[in-house]
């Protein structure tokens, strides 16, 4: 049996600018710029994006993370 993945998200807000998400998840989740802006953006538009799946613990790591500095985030558990 593998590890258990968990599917980490962002969600827009009225406070953080687009400039700063992106920095963040650049910064802490290692994301490209490219793949940090995308990300932002889809979150932006839709409310909510899927910034990438990882092992649960990352993934609440990255979360705990990214609320630290100011971005909504969560991870749901994936049934894969």
């Amino acid at each position: 049996m593998g590890e258990d993945k968990s599917i980490l998200r962002i969600f827009n807000d009225s406070i953080n600018t687009r400039e700063y998400v992106s920095r963040c998840l650049v910064q802490v989740v290692g994301l490209s710029e490219d793949k940090a802006y995308d990300t932002m953006m889809q979150a932006h538009e839709f409310g909510l994006a899927a910034v990438g799946k990882y092992a649960t613990p990352t993934a609440q790591m990255l979360a705990e993370r990214l609320c630290v500095s100011g971005v909504r985030a969560d991870f749901v558990q994936t049934d894969e």
